[in-house]
């Protein structure tokens, strides 16, 4: 009977339960925790990476052909403005040379020796010297395509982050449409050139198609620019990546209808997946949808526009990446992963096309 009421064992707030289980208790722990560590590491060994910027191959230089990188910055300007002066604009000019940065000059940066041109200007929240960074690496994949010798120019435009994001995100596509007044001075300047290729990502597409639509004497509301005295006589090549410009402001009457009226050759890469392009439609009231995540319109209806010089429809491409790099805005993404990304280097190189679109991922408006 005593037994029926003996008080239980007072057990330790460390220790609990049966003296048994106690016993048993680190040996199970030790099983758990290896049974653990084993399952993480063969999920590692066979799952995708989550960051699509973590890992890219590096691209196979080509050692024949030589490239000369040079920095055009507006950095040190005002981010807001309406007019600039075309006579001696105040720009800043770095030149890539023995691993460093070193002062040049806008005479050297121009230079019109007829070398194959490349203008490549970067994308929001980018400070300088990840442009001098990301020029470098567009670099590299240019140099692996390349048939000959070109010359780079980066455009370095005020994109730092500053505020909250969306905030940022309005004010800064503001500031890439005025950068398009500078940006339109440098193509005045390399008029005489037989080949010159722009290459924008993002908001860089922004600076690069106002660019082309001031330059074929466009205007834009709020902007003066003074067109160009005369007509270009070579027409461009244009690459946009992920472009962050209304899909419909390239058609005939788009706020940029004239962008491609001197281009005979233009690939754009989107992402139908884009989750930063998704809340494009936050940027202004309009509710714009970008051409960097469901193509731009009017490309392909001869009715509605004549796009290319000579009114050839046939050198527009655009590519949905979507399937083979996800739910990214990454620009290295496209660079390394989206096999695409070869049609546009070809084009902006003017190499020969031997990459043909493929159906199902060519979009046919």
């Amino acid at each position: 009977m005593t037994d029926m009421y003996r008080a239980p064992l007072k057990q330790s707030d460390d220790k609990p339960g049966h003296p048994a289980i106690r016993s048993a208790a680190p040996v199970l722990y030790r099983y758990l925790t290896f049974l653990v560590i084993l399952l993480v590491a063969q999920s590692a060994r066979s799952a995708p990476l989550q960051d699509p910027e973590a890992k890219t191959d590096p691209p196979i230089l080509n050692c024949n052909v030589e490239s000369i990188i040079y920095e055009v910055s507006t950095r040190h300007l005002s981010d807001r403005f309406c007019v600039i002066n075309e006579e001696t604009p105040e720009l800043q000019v770095c030149h890539w040379e023995n691993c460093r940065w070193t002062n040049s000059s806008l005479e050297q940066a121009l230079l019109g020796d007829d070398m194959l041109t490349i203008v490549y200007v970067h994308g929001n929240f980018m400070e300088r010297e990840n442009t001098r960074e990301r020029v470098r690496i567009v670099d590299a994949y240019l140099k692996r395509q390349a048939k000959e010798s070109y010359r780079v120019i980066l455009f370095s435009w005020p994109s730092e982050k500053q505020r909250p994001v969306l905030r940022d995100a309005a004010d800064n596509a503001k500031v890439a449409e005025m950068e398009s007044l500078y940006l339109a001075w440098i193509l005045k300047q390399l008029q005489s050139q037989s080949r010159v290729s722009l290459l924008g990502f993002s908001y860089g597409a922004r600076t690069v198609t106002g660019a082309l639509h001031l330059d074929s004497g466009g205007t834009i509301p709020g902007l003066t620019f003074q067109s160009p005295n005369t007509t270009r006589r070579n027409p461009y090549r244009l690459g946009l990546i992920a472009p962050a410009v209304d899909k419909k402001w390239l058609t005939s009457s788009g706020r940029y209808s004239c962008a491609l009226n001197q281009v005979n050759g233009f690939v754009n890469l989107y992402n139908s997946r884009d989750p930063v392009l998704r809340r494009f439609r936050f940027v202004d009231n309009a509710r714009p949808i970008a051409g960097g995540l469901n193509g731009f319109d009017g490309l392909y209806d001869p009715r509605s526009i004549s796009p290319l010089a000579g009114g050839d429809t046939e050198n527009v491409r655009q590519f949905d990446c979507g399937a083979i790099i996800g739910t990214t805005h990454s620009e290295k993404s496209y660079l390394g992963k989206c096999s695409y990304f070869q049609v546009l280097m070809d084009n902006i190189l003017w190499n020969p096309s031997t990459h043909e679109p493929h159906c199902k991922l060519c979009i046919e408006k």
